[in-house]
Protein backbone atom coordinates (compact mmCIF):
# COMPACT_ATOMS: atom_id res chain seq x y z
CA UNK A 1 0.00 0.00 0.00
CA UNK A 2 1.35 3.40 -0.61
CA UNK A 3 2.56 5.85 1.66
CA UNK A 4 0.75 9.02 2.33
CA UNK A 5 1.72 12.18 0.05
CA UNK A 6 4.01 15.06 2.37
CA UNK A 7 4.15 18.99 0.92
CA UNK A 8 8.17 18.20 0.99
CA UNK A 9 7.98 15.49 -1.67
CA UNK A 10 6.31 17.75 -3.93
CA UNK A 11 9.07 20.42 -3.09
CA UNK A 12 11.56 18.33 -3.69
CA UNK A 13 10.60 17.81 -7.01
CA UNK A 14 10.81 19.93 -10.25
CA UNK A 15 8.54 22.59 -8.86
CA UNK A 16 10.02 24.46 -6.40
CA UNK A 17 8.53 27.07 -4.06
CA UNK A 18 9.51 30.11 -5.89
CA UNK A 19 8.08 28.80 -9.27
CA UNK A 20 4.15 28.76 -7.37
CA UNK A 21 2.37 31.69 -5.83
CA UNK A 22 2.54 30.90 -1.72
CA UNK A 23 -1.44 30.69 -2.28
CA UNK A 24 -1.51 28.00 -4.89
CA UNK A 25 0.82 26.01 -2.09
CA UNK A 26 -2.05 26.84 0.40
CA UNK A 27 -4.53 24.71 -1.91
CA UNK A 28 -1.96 22.38 -2.74
CA UNK A 29 -1.30 21.36 1.01
CA UNK A 30 -4.91 21.61 1.43
CA UNK A 31 -5.48 19.12 -0.97
CA UNK A 32 -3.05 16.99 0.77
CA UNK A 33 -4.68 17.32 3.88
CA UNK A 34 -8.01 16.15 2.67
CA UNK A 35 -6.28 13.37 1.04
CA UNK A 36 -4.40 11.97 3.77
CA UNK A 37 -7.63 12.37 6.07
CA UNK A 38 -9.15 10.26 3.78
CA UNK A 39 -6.30 7.79 3.70
CA UNK A 40 -6.49 7.50 7.39
CA UNK A 41 -10.12 6.68 7.27
CA UNK A 42 -9.36 3.92 4.60
CA UNK A 43 -7.33 2.44 6.55
CA UNK A 44 -9.07 2.45 10.15
CA UNK A 45 -9.54 -0.94 11.46
CA UNK A 46 -13.12 -1.16 12.87
CA UNK A 47 -14.19 -2.67 15.92
CA UNK A 48 -17.26 -3.82 16.09
CA UNK A 49 -19.90 -1.64 18.11
CA UNK A 50 -17.61 1.16 17.62
CA UNK A 51 -18.88 4.49 16.42
CA UNK A 52 -17.02 5.99 12.86
CA UNK A 53 -16.82 9.78 12.58
CA UNK A 54 -19.94 10.71 14.61
CA UNK A 55 -21.20 8.37 12.33
CA UNK A 56 -21.18 4.87 11.14
CA UNK A 57 -21.78 2.51 14.22
CA UNK A 58 -20.63 -1.49 13.14
CA UNK A 59 -21.65 -4.05 15.39
CA UNK A 60 -21.66 -7.73 14.41
CA UNK A 61 -23.34 -7.83 10.75
CA UNK A 62 -25.15 -4.91 11.69
CA UNK A 63 -24.48 -1.05 10.27
CA UNK A 64 -25.88 2.19 12.04
CA UNK A 65 -25.92 5.13 10.52
CA UNK A 66 -26.30 7.85 13.36
CA UNK A 67 -28.11 4.88 16.07
CA UNK A 68 -26.48 1.76 17.08
CA UNK A 69 -28.21 -0.82 14.76
CA UNK A 70 -30.58 -3.71 15.78
CA UNK A 71 -31.23 -4.47 12.23
CA UNK A 72 -29.16 -5.30 9.29
CA UNK A 73 -29.29 -1.61 8.11
CA UNK A 74 -30.41 0.90 10.69
CA UNK A 75 -30.60 4.57 9.84
CA UNK A 76 -31.67 6.96 11.77
CA UNK A 77 -33.27 10.61 10.40
CA UNK A 78 -34.32 11.63 7.04
CA UNK A 79 -33.36 9.08 3.96
CA UNK A 80 -33.05 9.82 0.64
CA UNK A 81 -34.18 6.58 -1.68
CA UNK A 82 -33.52 6.57 -5.31
CA UNK A 83 -35.69 2.60 -6.73
CA UNK A 84 -36.40 0.35 -4.69
CA UNK A 85 -36.70 -3.16 -5.14
CA UNK A 86 -38.60 -5.39 -2.58
CA UNK A 87 -38.54 -8.76 -1.88
CA UNK A 88 -41.75 -11.25 -2.32
CA UNK A 89 -42.14 -14.91 -1.69
CA UNK A 90 -44.36 -16.59 -4.26
CA UNK A 91 -45.43 -19.60 -2.46
CA UNK A 92 -47.66 -22.40 -4.74
CA UNK A 93 -49.82 -23.13 -1.52
CA UNK A 94 -52.83 -22.12 -0.05
CA UNK A 95 -53.90 -19.65 2.91
CA UNK A 96 -55.13 -22.98 5.47
CA UNK A 97 -56.37 -22.46 9.19
CA UNK A 98 -52.99 -21.34 10.12
CA UNK A 99 -49.93 -19.37 8.90
CA UNK A 100 -46.83 -17.80 10.27
CA UNK A 101 -45.71 -15.31 8.38
CA UNK A 102 -42.06 -14.95 8.82
CA UNK A 103 -40.97 -10.93 8.55
CA UNK A 104 -37.53 -11.24 8.27
CA UNK A 105 -37.70 -13.84 4.95
CA UNK A 106 -40.63 -12.32 2.95
CA UNK A 107 -42.23 -8.43 3.28
CA UNK A 108 -44.42 -10.29 0.95
CA UNK A 109 -46.01 -13.20 0.85
CA UNK A 110 -48.46 -14.69 -2.34
CA UNK A 111 -50.51 -18.17 -1.99
CA UNK A 112 -51.22 -19.14 -5.41
CA UNK A 113 -52.96 -21.94 -4.69
CA UNK A 114 -56.87 -21.38 -3.55
CA UNK A 115 -57.44 -20.90 0.20
CA UNK A 116 -58.84 -23.77 1.65
CA UNK A 117 -59.87 -22.25 5.40
CA UNK A 118 -60.23 -18.90 7.18
CA UNK A 119 -57.03 -18.14 8.89
CA UNK A 120 -54.86 -16.94 11.84
CA UNK A 121 -52.14 -15.13 10.78
CA UNK A 122 -48.86 -15.14 13.36
CA UNK A 123 -46.53 -12.51 12.94
CA UNK A 124 -43.03 -13.21 13.74
CA UNK A 125 -39.56 -12.70 13.18
CA UNK A 126 -39.12 -16.45 12.02
CA UNK A 127 -39.59 -19.70 14.02
CA UNK A 128 -36.24 -18.64 16.35
CA UNK A 129 -36.97 -14.62 16.63
CA UNK A 130 -39.47 -13.10 18.31
CA UNK A 131 -41.06 -10.42 16.19
CA UNK A 132 -40.97 -8.32 19.49
CA UNK A 133 -37.19 -8.60 19.71
CA UNK A 134 -37.09 -7.09 16.22
CA UNK A 135 -38.58 -3.88 16.73
CA UNK A 136 -37.82 -1.16 19.41
CA UNK A 137 -41.24 0.17 21.12
CA UNK A 138 -42.28 3.41 18.70
CA UNK A 139 -41.30 1.33 15.60
CA UNK A 140 -43.56 -0.76 12.62
CA UNK A 141 -43.45 -3.00 10.13
CA UNK A 142 -46.06 -3.52 7.42
CA UNK A 143 -46.21 -6.44 5.33
CA UNK A 144 -48.19 -7.42 2.50
CA UNK A 145 -50.65 -11.06 2.38
CA UNK A 146 -51.89 -11.79 -1.13
CA UNK A 147 -54.35 -14.81 -0.86
CA UNK A 148 -55.83 -16.87 -4.00
CA UNK A 149 -59.61 -18.12 -3.72
CA UNK A 150 -61.24 -20.00 -5.25
CA UNK A 151 -65.39 -20.36 -5.77
CA UNK A 152 -65.31 -20.88 -1.92
CA UNK A 153 -63.86 -17.52 -0.61
CA UNK A 154 -62.07 -17.30 3.00
CA UNK A 155 -60.27 -14.64 4.76
CA UNK A 156 -57.41 -13.60 7.08
CA UNK A 157 -59.74 -12.78 10.05
CA UNK A 158 -57.10 -13.76 12.95
CA UNK A 159 -53.90 -11.57 14.08
CA UNK A 160 -51.16 -12.82 16.69
CA UNK A 161 -47.94 -11.60 17.36
CA UNK A 162 -45.36 -14.29 18.25
CA UNK A 163 -48.32 -16.20 18.86
CA UNK A 164 -50.29 -13.81 21.37
CA UNK A 165 -53.39 -12.90 19.86
CA UNK A 166 -54.18 -9.20 18.97
CA UNK A 167 -56.86 -7.16 18.21
CA UNK A 168 -57.57 -6.15 14.45
CA UNK A 169 -58.20 -2.45 13.64
CA UNK A 170 -59.69 -2.92 10.13
CA UNK A 171 -59.69 0.22 7.43
CA UNK A 172 -62.98 1.94 8.08
CA UNK A 173 -63.94 -0.06 11.19
CA UNK A 174 -65.35 -3.18 10.10
CA UNK A 175 -63.95 -6.69 9.34
CA UNK A 176 -64.58 -7.82 6.12
CA UNK A 177 -67.40 -10.44 5.99
CA UNK A 178 -65.17 -12.44 3.35
CA UNK A 179 -62.92 -13.26 0.76
CA UNK A 180 -63.51 -12.24 -2.65
CA UNK A 181 -64.80 -15.84 -5.07
CA UNK A 182 -62.49 -16.12 -7.31
CA UNK A 183 -60.06 -13.23 -6.96
CA UNK A 184 -56.61 -12.17 -5.36
CA UNK A 185 -57.45 -10.62 -1.91
CA UNK A 186 -54.16 -7.95 -0.69
CA UNK A 187 -54.12 -7.85 2.76
CA UNK A 188 -51.91 -4.92 4.09
CA UNK A 189 -50.80 -5.21 7.60
CA UNK A 190 -48.99 -2.17 9.63
CA UNK A 191 -48.27 -4.14 12.66
CA UNK A 192 -46.86 -0.96 15.81
CA UNK A 193 -44.49 -1.72 18.64
CA UNK A 194 -45.96 0.58 21.73
CA UNK A 195 -44.58 -0.92 24.75
CA UNK A 196 -42.54 -4.04 25.59
CA UNK A 197 -44.65 -6.91 24.02
CA UNK A 198 -47.53 -4.73 23.57
CA UNK A 199 -49.26 -4.08 19.90
CA UNK A 200 -51.36 -2.36 17.42
CA UNK A 201 -52.06 -3.92 14.59
CA UNK A 202 -53.86 -2.22 11.23
CA UNK A 203 -55.62 -4.07 8.41
CA UNK A 204 -57.09 -3.62 4.85
CA UNK A 205 -58.17 -6.20 2.10
CA UNK A 206 -58.30 -5.44 -1.25
CA UNK A 207 -60.09 -7.27 -3.69
CA UNK A 208 -58.08 -7.96 -6.88
CA UNK A 209 -59.69 -9.45 -10.15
Amino acid sequence: MADKISGTAIENGTITVSQMASNTWAQVYGALAIANAAYDKANTVVTPGTNVAGDLIFSTGRLGLGISPNTKLHVEGTTTLGEVIEKINVSATAMSANLNFDVLTQPILYLTSSATANSTINFRGNSTVALDGLLRSGQTITVSLLVTNGVTPYKANVALVDNIVQTIRWAGGTEPVTGSAGAIDLYSFTIIKTANAAFTVLASQQRYG
